[in-house]
């Protein structure tokens, strides 16, 4: 809508009352702030046609967007050029003191401009920031990718500032590099993540020896708080501050999310590489077990699978099949094709297999499995194997893309069982998608997420 305001061609929007921010927060990004809006009371997403003309049929509903389509709207000047100046680094001084309103002055500085994940941080002093960069060989300014939705430029200088906030060390920030180089992946679907109302977020994997050198805990409670979590909670936290400061996705403003996520304060992980009794996930992807990288997927909540009762690993596996899917979590949606997102800032489409489940298993989990004789591969084969869903379910979901003749574009081998109440297929396309991540304590339990997107693995800069 923005383009075509931008080209000459009025346009309003619709925009539920809740998204009123993330609406005004997206077109200032877009630099068209003045782009014209009506307001309604619900989002239309999912609701009756009956439903929603009661919403949008009213008077007042129309006689706003024969006014927006009619009327010039005033020029209103970019609020965020005016907060933010130009595109060069700016410095404040904020006085500190021993008392405790001065020792919270640095985060009611930060509140009052939406630069904060709501939390206490550590003030992102020059010295501060300097010190994070010897972390890197690369120059403060270049730039990693544009963070969306606000189109922030994410130089390394931008992220180290985040970093310092969120509590990192140098020997930490290559990872969070690595990490911002996995989100600039086309398949990462990185606006689509950001803007979204469904509750996801990234998570970061790591492999390698980059994980000790950084300090990340990779047994009992990696994902909780405590010492122990420095560097995993400062890792994470400090994407989510990129995400905020950089990409402009502020809570009920470029954020969306319909109700939010604790998760999405931060979440990395590095593999226990040391008692897994499978090749660590990054020879998975290719990489050697010496080198280092991070792999990151976007992620809705995790939920826990109780595994206490089981003695095989066909009764692990069944325990994990059956947390795995539901209709609408990307079952079967392969059927209809790939998924595509934007390559950058072009006209340009990237497709790729998605999405992509974590199942983060304990030590003893995998070790159940191996004792077997199963390997991850084999793993992974049972399951894309054992989780299925109803053709006809796959199909009556979203349909199937035909030609004129009414002949399946995608997957043409599969229709001939359309009509066949048994027929079943995978609920995801290869094995591979199904992500086997062992760390943690060893217990009788794991961790799965459901994937939403794509993901990517980038190696993680060693010197």
């Amino acid at each position: 809508m923005v383009a075509l305001e931008k080209a000459g061609v009025p346009v309003v929007g619709i925009v539920a009352r809740s998204f009123v921010r993330a609406w005004q927060s997206c077109v200032e990004g877009w630099g068209q702030p003045s782009t014209a809006f009506v307001v309604i009371p619900h989002a239309t997403t999912g609701q009756q046609a009956d439903f929603i003309h009661t919403m949008v049929d009213p008077v007042p509903i129309i006689d706003g967007v024969i006014q927006g389509l009619t009327n010039l709207p005033a020029a209103v000047g970019s609020s965020k050029q005016a907060k933010h100046g130009s595109s060069g680094p700016e410095l404040f001084t904020v006085t500190m003191d021993a008392t405790p309103s001065g020792l919270d002055a640095i985060n009611r500085f930060l509140a009052e401009r939406d630069w904060s994940d709501g939390l206490p941080v550590i003030p992102p002093t020059p010295e501060a920031v300097a010190q994070m960069l010897t972390g890197t060989r690369r120059h403060p300014q270049d730039v990693l990718m544009v963070m969306e939705p606000g189109f922030g430029l994410a130089t390394v200088e931008k992220i180290a500032i985040n970093a310092v906030m969120a509590g990192c060390r140098p020997e930490q920030f290559p990872i969070l590099l690595a990490a911002i180089d996995c989100l600039a992946q086309p398949e990462m679907n990185h606006r689509d993540m950001q803007v979204s109302g469904h509750t996801e977020a990234p998570l970061i994997l790591v492999n390698g020896p980059i994980a000790q050198k950084a300090g990340l805990n990779v047994g009992t409670t990696a994902m909780g708080p405590g010492t122990i979590n420095s560097a995993n909670i400062a890792i994470g936290r400090a994407l989510r501050l990129c995400l905020i400061n950089i990409g402009y996705c502020k809570a009920g403003a470029g954020d969306p999310n319909f109700i939010g996520l604790p998760a999405k304060f931060g979440m990395c992980l590095a593999e226990n590489e040391e008692v897994s009794p499978w090749q660590p996930y990054h020879m998975d992807r290719g990489f050697r077990r010496e080198e280092s990288t991070v792999t990151v997927v976007v992620v809705t909540g995790p939920t826990t699978i109780i595994d206490s009762g089981s003695r095989t690993p066909d009764d692990t596996l069944h325990n994990i099949a059956s947390m795995m899917f539901y209709r609408h979590a990307g079952a079967g949606g392969w059927l209809r094709g790939w998924q595509s997102a934007q390559v950058g800032h072009t006209n340009k489409r990237v497709s790729f297999p998605g999405p992509y489940h974590p199942i983060i298993l304990s030590p003893s989990r995998a070790v159940l499995m191996a004792q077997a004789g199963m390997s991850k591969q084999d793993a992974q084969a049972w399951l894309h194997q054992q989780c299925r869903i109803s053709l006809q379910t796959a199909i009556g979901t979203r349909g199937i893309p035909t030609d004129a003749n009414g002949r399946w574009l995608t997957h043409p081998e599969l229709q001939h069982l359309a009509d066949d109440p048994q027929a079943t297929i995978p609920a995801l396309e290869s094995p591979e998608q199904y992500l086997l991540f062992v760390t943690g304590g060893s217990t009788h339990y794991a961790h799965f997420f459901y994937g939403t997107y794509g993901m990517a693995t980038r190696p993680v800069e060693v010197w």
